[in-house]
């Protein structure tokens, strides 16, 4: 009698058959995808055309030239002076700006002027919506004062660093009265002008309060080139005249000087550079300036521009119509001007082809690599900003020069016959960067 196979031969075969064919499946569909993935993704890098701005900027030393003049204690020439109003305020005809006592003490002023400063902030923060303030915005703007200053006594900056240190005192402030361990910002001020009280009272007998001659705007703080770098001088200033003005010393004063009066809210700033820089600027109506010193960004008119007979400097005379709170102006200091702003599509030069004699990129279109003409607007550092089609069209003009019109009464584009063979580029197109043995038609992965 056979004996009977304890294993089921059919039911293997069958499994069997089920296993090769799963796995020749899955070989289909990796080698499908490998395929598919490779036509798609041929190792080309791609970016997309997306519009970006990007700012070209001069640095140079600015001058600021104003209408001032300086006020002196009449009689007066020692003593310590504790000004009646805050740097920036208008002040009218023979209103009092100044107080001047007995006692010297540089220390006692320079903090006479720093709880001007605080004061001057936290009545301004009362008055803001602390619905809007929060406690992590003001952290992240403590955090970056303490960074700043630290980096400026690295660096041997004192004078910078103490320049921050209003500003960081309100800012804890701020902060303590937003997360309740202060109750309110009067109290805060209260506080402060308790102080000022008693320096005032340490500094001895008051020897004469000073009053404006003129309307204006006051500042405690004055160099002796008032008259020197003075407003009025713009406009009939040479190249030559500004040079002697920048070597000129400042003039001495007559006694104890509390301060200058700003005469006009109108104000300039005198900039030397080169020819080229100043070039960008000439047909702009006004730019943007940074002061360093100040961290502020203002918008200034291009007002005059003086250029070197013989040479190839100019100096740019720039003019700001207002005067911003708690702004620096030491006469002499850094700025950095935009000469030129541009809007555009940002690539690496590197992907700029020609074709046809045309200067372009290749993109991703679809399954192919096409070409698209660019108009390059500005190249620097490895990267280019470029557009498609320029603004400036040109039109059909009739024998008498006159333009011609269709039926809709609409002017009649001459249409360039190489837009159709090498279209230009548009926004969202998908830009080759690098690849090789790229041309217009060519099948990706082919």
């Amino acid at each position: 009698m056979k004996k009977k196979s304890v294993f089921d031969t059919g039911y293997l075969s069958r499994t069997g058959l089920y296993a090769l064919t799963a796995v020749l499946a899955f070989g289909i569909l990796v080698y499908a995808a490998y395929h598919l993935l490779g036509r798609f993704s041929p190792g080309l890098e791609l970016i997309d055309a997306v519009p970006t701005s990007v700012s070209k900027t001069v640095s140079a030393d600015g001058y600021i030239m104003r209408d001032e003049t300086a006020v002196y204690a009449t009689d007066i020439f020692g003593g310590s002076v504790a000004p009646a109003v805050r740097d920036g305020s208008h002040v009218s005809l023979y209103g009092k700006i100044a107080d001047v006592y007995a006692n010297s003490s540089p220390d006692t002023e320079t903090r006479l002027t720093e709880l001007d400063e605080q004061i001057a902030l936290l009545e301004k923060s009362q008055s803001e919506n602390r619905s809007v303030q929060s406690a992590s915005g003001l952290d992240a703007d403590i955090y970056s004062d303490l960074f700043t200053i630290r980096s400026h006594c690295e660096d041997g900056n004192y004078a910078d660093a103490l320049a921050l240190r209003t500003e960081l005192l309100v800012g804890i402030k701020k902060r303590a009265i937003l997360t309740g361990e202060i109750t309110d910002y009067a109290s805060q001020i209260a506080m402060l002008e308790g102080e000022k009280a008693s320096l005032r009272s340490g500094l001895g007998a008051n020897l004469g309060s000073v009053y404006s001659a003129s309307a204006g705007y006051f500042f405690s703080d004055y160099d002796g080139y008032g008259n020197i770098f003075s407003a009025d001088r713009i406009d009939s200033m040479t190249f030559e005249d500004f040079l002697a003005m920048a070597e000129t010393e400042a003039e001495p004063g007559t006694g104890l000087c509390v301060g200058t009066i700003v005469n006009d809210y109108k104000w300039y700033l005198a900039c030397l550079m080169d020819k080229a820089d100043a070039g960008g600027l000439a047909q702009r109506y006004s730019c943007e300036v940074m002061f360093r010193y100040s961290g502020t960004s203002l918008d200034m008119k291009v007002y005059r521009m003086i250029s070197e007979t013989q040479g190839d400097r100019a100096v740019v005379v720039l003019q700001c119509g207002k005067m911003p709170v708690n702004f620096d102006y030491t006469r002499v200091q850094p700025v950095d001007i935009v000469t030129a702003t541009y809007t555009g599509y940002e690539i690496p030069s590197s992907a700029v082809r020609v074709a046809g004699g045309f200067q372009g990129v290749y993109v991703k279109d679809e399954v192919t690599i096409e070409f698209r003409r660019i108009h390059i607007l500005y190249e620097n550092d490895g990267k280019v900003i470029c557009s498609g089609k320029p603004d400036s069209m040109k039109y059909e003009t009739n024998p008498d020069g006159s333009f011609k019109k269709d039926e809709n009464d609409q002017l009649i584009e001459i249409i360039d016959p190489n837009d159709e063979v090498y279209p230009w580029i548009s926004q969202n197109d998908i830009i080759v960067v690098s690849g090789t043995e790229l041309y217009a038609g060519k099948t990706i992965n082919d």
